[in-house]
């Protein structure tokens, strides 16, 4: 997890330097970046329907189908921004948290902080894309982007706090997707018809046990190997019984790959 932090909306406005990725300039992308992606649309915190120029540009990934919805983006914003690797698809709605349930936020003295929107430290998400301080109804505090893993606080004096010290625990529900692969495995009637089993020899010099020389003695198939094109084993299923291999018809076995 990272987290970032900006410069104001009125130095992002005013700002006519270079555009390399240094530490100055870094902050003017960021924020204009954030604004196109997510606030673009919004104006004075509410969505702006009439704008055709904005409306029709910029999609804002909205995490809910309530146009009513608001977002802020103000002077100060601090950005964590969850790997793709915890986060899978998406971060699951209703999901994420973010501090120590029943604690007061305080500074590196133990001072409890006097401003209202510390009295909990616990951010939740609404399952609106909103972030909320206390409860899912209590202020709103910024947004999440569950498809993108951005947790954005847009509250100046949360921002602030967040920034000066941003290692805080969080807790999500992430989706993993489980793609599944159906191979077919036919077997002809006259393919595998003796057991490759050890305990079919005997002796030192692998003469047939007497109990696998019968003329009606089938094997039982248990395992099926999976090969890539260059007769690499890359895969074993087993099966959850022992299935008798017919010599008259042909078979075939479907094996389901997890990934």
């Amino acid at each position: 997890m990272a987290v970032e932090y900006y410069i104001s909306k009125q130095q992002a406005d005013l700002y006519t330097g270079s555009l390399s990725l240094s530490s100055g300039s870094y902050g003017f992308l960021t924020y204009k970046g954030l604004n196109q992606l997510y606030y673009s649309n919004f104006v004075s915190g509410s969505i702006e329907t009439t704008d055709t120029n904005n409306t029709g540009s910029f999609d804002n990934f909205l995490e809910s189908s309530f146009t009513s919805g608001s977002r802020y983006l103000g002077d100060v914003a601090a950005l964590f921004t969850l790997p793709n690797r915890l986060t899978g698809t998406h971060i699951e709605p209703l999901s994420f948290q973010m501090g120590n349930d029943g604690d007061y936020i305080v500074n590196q003295d133990d001072y409890i902080l006097t401003d209202y929107l510390f009295q909990s430290d616990v951010i939740y998400d609404d399952g609106e894309g909103n972030l909320r301080i206390g409860s899912i109804t209590g202020s709103n505090v910024g947004n999440i982007i569950y498809s993108h893993g951005q947790i954005i606080i847009t509250d100046d004096a949360l921002a602030g706090y967040y920034i000066q010290y941003p290692e805080q625990p969080m807790s999500w529900k992430s989706n993993q997707p489980i793609y599944t692969y159906n191979y077919n495995v036919k077997i002809s009637d006259y393919e595998y018809n003796f057991t490759q089993n050890p305990s079919a020899v005997t002796g030192s010099d692998g003469q047939l046990a007497d109990n696998v020389t019968g003329s009606y003695f089938q094997p039982y198939i248990t395992t099926v190997g999976l090969y890539n094109d260059s007769n690499e084993l890359i895969a074993v299923a087993k099966l959850a019984q022992p299935l008798p291999k017919s010599a008259n018809t042909e078979m075939t076995i479907q094996v389901k790959l997890d990934i």
